[in-house]
């Protein structure tokens, strides 16, 4: 399961710690070895992180992508207004 709430945590974390060529760079490395892992959970992880990290306010048409994996993605309270 995923919780958007620490996809979110881990975005602050970056923001805190890395300057954003260097957060960015990060993520794009964790993508690419869950990836080529076969982690598609990883994968979908570090996706949302990256999206919580450039804002956090997905569009709409996101939204409707992630909907097919809504099953594996445990909302946070305020997420579900």
């Amino acid at each position: 399961m995923i919780r958007t709430s620490d996809t979110k945590a881990v975005a602050g974390e970056l923001h805190t710690r890395y300057d954003p060529d260097r957060a960015v760079m990060l993520i794009w490395r964790l993508l690419q070895r869950n990836l080529f892992a076969a982690r598609p959970d990883e994968v979908l992880f570090w996706a949302l992180v990256y999206a919580h990290y450039h804002g956090g306010n997905l569009r709409d048409a996101t939204e409707e992508q992630l909907w097919a994996f809504s099953r594996f993605i445990v909302r946070d309270r305020s997420d579900r207004n």
